[in-house]
């Protein structure tokens, strides 16, 4: 399937995904939306894959969120008449994130630019955000007098109660800097524009050099374990250990004082 609104491809066991609309910076519409549900399934069920790096087209931004100015047959959500069957509709964005479409592979997302509203669809199911040093956070939903709420529920397992809000009720007045998405755990790393793909891909390499089981079953286990309570969370966990441990490990010789290289971060 070729595709129209983003750039797809494998090598070397990373699966590189490029938003590509940076004329509407890099915003994501119904098409966009229907691009990744088909590129998640081909990821899940591809061995070759062991790792996603997420990135943007170069432009200002990384994502600036859904397009709601490109009309009916663009803007991700449904039309107005669509809200007289409310029990009928959901989130138009739940597909473009791995962890809702059960892809358990890790993902590393590269932001550059703005980073604003919807797009932390991507950062809410991402396992590794680094970005670039101009790059800034923001949700503007309620300088349009719009609830913000699926997108902030959704970073509440990453980054304190009190950073969200603030950046909800301040809207388009306020944008975090990428020293602050730092500071507060959104992001683990800040690079220059110019080093950011190379340094997102030389993380992707590091895991893609691993056993796919041992890094799929973390991943998972993690994740699970953010919507349960903490006792069965870690019978869960254990359960993962069970199953995972004796495929990856099978022909693995574990040796006392192996010395690996390791770098301080």
């Amino acid at each position: 399937m070729g595709y129209s609104t983003i750039l797809f491809d494998v090598s070397d066991g990373i699966a590189t995904i490029t938003l590509n609309r940076p004329e509407a910076y890099n915003s994501f519409t119904r098409d966009m939306a229907n691009e990744f549900a088909d590129v998640w399934s081909r990821v899940r069920d591809d061995d070759a894959v062991r790792v996603i790096v997420l990135r943007a087209a170069p432009c200002p931004a990384f994502c600036s969120g859904a397009d709601v100015k490109g009309g009916p047959g663009i803007t991700p959500y449904r039309l107005p008449e669509s809200r007289q069957k409310p029990w009928q509709m959901d989130d138009p964005a739940e597909s473009l994130g791995p962890k809702s479409n059960k892809v358990w592979k890790p993902m590393i997302v590269a932001v550059s630019g703005i980073c604003a509203g919807g797009a932390f669809y991507f950062l809410n199911e991402a396992d590794i955000i680094i970005c670039s040093d101009d790059s800034t956070f923001f949700d503007p939903h309620v300088s349009f007098n719009m609830v913000s709420a699926c997108e902030p529920v959704g970073a509440l397992a990453r980054i304190p109660l009190s950073e969200i809000q603030r950046m909800v009720l301040l809207g388009n007045e306020e944008r975090m800097s990428a020293e602050t998405a730092l500071r507060i755990s959104l992001v683990t790393e800040i690079t220059t524009r110019d080093d950011l793909w190379d340094r997102a891909g030389a993380l992707a390499t590091s895991i893609a050099n691993k056993h796919p089981v041992a890094i799929e079953g973390s991943v998972r286990a993690i994740w699970e374990a953010l919507s349960l309570p903490h006792r069965e969370a870690m019978e869960n966990a254990l359960m993962y250990t069970q199953i995972g441990n004796p495929i990856a490990m099978a022909g693995t010789e574990r040796k006392l004082g192996q010395k690996q290289k390791y770098q301080i971060r």
